[in-house]
């Protein structure tokens, strides 16, 4: 760590950015931060192909999400408007409100429930892990928890989260796909 006080190390970084022009600097600014993993104020980039646009700032608590979460969203062409119909963001919880989980069975529904839940830490967190208190929480919310069945549910979940009850759940890169896909299903109309 360095010994310089705050005051010494705002004046060296106010030094470096002065020759830049404002647009340059605020580039500089966001990539340092993104790079040190902190959150950061959502910059407005571009619409999606539904005319949506993607990463507004809201002046809420959607410009408070982690850099991983903005750049999910960026990637996936997830748009600010589709995830409020879903989320409640609110002191850095991200809470499901969606009026049902969708799939065709409680099966179906409670692998949803569960990419939902990893999807609700990566936004309030920015982190994809997720426990299973928590997943199975949402799952009895929506009527969807199978007391009788659901290790023998979880046992066949497929490659879109990875771990077990004990040691916590991850999503995985088709869970993260499968979140922006499941997002897009449930915000549709």
């Amino acid at each position: 760590m360095t010994n310089k006080k705050t005051t010494e190390i705002v004046t060296e970084i106010v030094e470096l950015l002065t020759p830049i022009d404002s647009a340059e600097r605020a580039r500089v600014i966001h990539a340092s931060l993104m790079l040190l993993g902190e959150a950061f104020p959502i910059v407005p980039t571009r619409a999606s192909a539904d005319g949506a646009s993607i990463a507004e700032d809201d002046g809420g608590e959607m410009s408070m999400l982690s850099a991983r979460a903005r750049t999910w969203m960026k990637q996936n062409g997830v748009s600010v408007e589709q995830l409020q119909q879903v989320f409640h963001l609110e002191n850095g919880n991200a809470e499901v409100i969606a009026g049902e989980i969708p799939g065709k069975n409680k099966k179906e529904k409670t692998y949803n429930a569960y990419i939902l839940a990893g999807l609700s830490k990566l936004l309030s967190a920015g982190d994809t892990t997720f426990d299973d208190k928590a997943a199975r929480a949402l799952c009895d919310s929506f009527g969807c928890y199978d007391q009788a069945n659901h290790s023998v549910t979880m046992k066949e979940r497929g490659n879109e989260f990875s771990g077990n009850k004990e040691k916590d759940w991850s999503l995985t890169a088709p869970g993260l796909k499968r979140a922006a896909i499941l997002i897009k299903e449930m915000t549709k109309g």
